[in-house]
C-alpha cells in the first residue's frame, strides 16, 4: 500500500529511513530498521571515540575511514538488508570514505552539508544511489540539477544542525519541494508517528527520514536517563539556535545552555564569542567529554548540547527499534481507515 519510487531506488519494502545523527546511532539500530523493511544508515561519528590512533590524532581522515569500515562490518553482521551511509562533500574525511562505502557494498549514500555535486556521479558510477539533504527549495533544485537520485528536505523542527540556513516549517515548504523537482522527495525533521508519514504522503513526499523517533529506541547509545528526557518533553521543550555561528539552527532541549547561549546571541556577541562559549565546556566527571557526549553519556540535562526535533512531544514511549517502522506502517493503515469513513472521526 506505501511502496514508492523509493522503495525501488533503495530496494526496501517501505519508504521508512533512520536519519544518520550525532553520536545515537549503533549498528544494532541501523541492522534493525534495515531489517524491518525501512532503511539505516551509518552516521560519520558513531562510537568515534573509541578509535584507537596509536598517539595520531583522532581526525586523521584514514583513521576515521578504517573505524567506519569496522562499523560497517558490525551492521554487517547483522543484517543482508540494504543500508545507507552519511557522507559530507565538504569534509576533508570524504575521500577515503567514498573509497571503504564502494568497497565494502554499502548501497545508498546519504549527502549533507556540502555540494552533491561534488561526488554524485562517482558513486553512482560505483553503484551507489544518493540522497541529498537541505532545508530549501533552492537546495533541492540544485540537488536534482547534480544529478541525485532523491532529495530530503528537512524541517525547522529538525533536531540537530540543518544542512542550510532554512526556517521554514516542514509541511510548509515540503509541498513547494515537491512541486519544483521530479526526483522523490523525502519528509525529513517533523515527523514522528503515523499521523505524519499519511500528512506527508500527502503533501507529494514519497517517503520519510525520522531521526528523534529512532533516539528513543532501546538502540540508540543516549543514557537512560537522557531518553527519559525526551519522553518526557512536551510541545515547548525544544528551541532552534545558532544563527549567528552561521552553520545552520541547531535544535536541542532547552537548558541553561541554550538559555545563556540565547541571551549572549541578543547582546551581540560575535560568533567567535559564541563558539568559544559552547567550546569551553567541563564535563561534571572530569571525562574529558565535550558539550554533546556531556549531555548524551554523562546526563548533563542543564549544560550539555542535546539534540532532539520538536516532534519529541509526540514520542511518550521508548521503543525496540525494530518496532518502529511496523508500528508506524499499522498506525498509518489505521489513518487512512479513519480518512476512508463516510463520516471522519476526530481522531483513532
Amino acid at each position: 500500500m506505501f511502496h514508492t519510487r523509493v522503495c525501488d531506488l533503495f530496494g526496501i519494502e517501505y519508504p521508512i529511513l533512520q536519519s544518520p545523527m550525532n553520536f545515537p546511532v549503533t549498528p544494532a539500530l541501523i541492522a534493525a530498521v534495515s531489517n524491518a523493511g525501512g532503511l539505516g544508515i551509518l552516521s560519520n561519528n558513531m562510537r568515534t571515540e573509541f578509535i584507537v590512533d596509536g598517539g595520531g590524532s583522532r581526525d586523521d581522515p584514514a583513521l576515521q575511514a578504517e573505524h567506519m569500515r569496522e562499523q560497517i562490518k558490525d551492521v554487517r553482521r547483522l543484517t543482508d538488508k540494504p543500508i545507507g551511509i552519511n557522507l559530507q562533500p565538504a569534509s576533508s574525511a570524504v575521500e577515503p570514505r567514498i573509497e571503504l562505502a564502494v568497497a565494502e557494498g554499502v548501497q545508498v549514500a546519504y549527502t549533507s552539508m556540502g555540494s552533491p555535486t561534488l561526488i554524485t556521479k562517482r558513486l553512482q558510477d560505483a553503484g551507489m544511489k544518493v540522497i541529498h539533504i537541505g532545508t530549501t527549495v533552492r537546495h533541492a533544485v540544485k540537488a536534482q540539477e547534480a544529478g541525485v537520485d532523491a532529495f530530503a528536505i528537512a524541517g525547522v523542527e529538525a533536531g540537530g544542525h540543518s544542512p542550510g540556513h532554512g526556517e521554514t516549517t516542514l509541511f510548509t515548504v515540503l509541498p513547494q519541494v515537491v512541486d519544483a523537482v521530479d526526483i522523490p522527495v523525502l519528509a525529513g525533521g517533523g515527523v514522528g508517528d503515523a499521523r505524519g508519514f499519511i500528512a506527508a504522503l500527502a503533501l507529494g513526499a514519497e517517503g520519510i527520514c525520522m531521526g528523534t523517533r529512532f533516539v528513543a529506541t532501546h538502540e540508540s547509545r543516549w543514557h537512560p536517563e537522557v531518553k527519559q528526557a525526551l519522553l518526557d518533553a512536551g510541545d515547548s521543550s525544544t528551541v532552534a539556535w545558532g544563527k549567528t555561528l552561521g552553520a545552520g539552527l541547531g535544535r536541542t532541549m532547552k537548558n541553561k545552555f541554550t538559555q545563556k547561549y540565547l541571551e549572549m546571541e541578543a547582546q551581540g556577541a560575535t560568533a567567535e564569542e559564541l563558539q568559544t562559549f559552547i567550546d569551553d565546556y567541563a564535563d561534571r566527571n572530569g571525562k574529558g567529554l565535550d558539550r554533546k557526549a556531556g549531555g548524551y553519556f554523562d546526563v548533563d540535562l542543564e549544560w550539555g548540547e542535546i539534540y532532539m526535533g520538536a516532534v519529541s512531544g509526540l514520542i511518550t514511549e521508548l521503543k525496540n527499534a525494530a518496532d518502529v517502522v511496523p508500528d508506524i506502517i499499522a498506525g498509518a493503515e489505521k489513518v487512512l481507515a479513519r480518512l476512508h469513513a463516510d463520516q471522519v472521526p476526530a481522531r483513532l
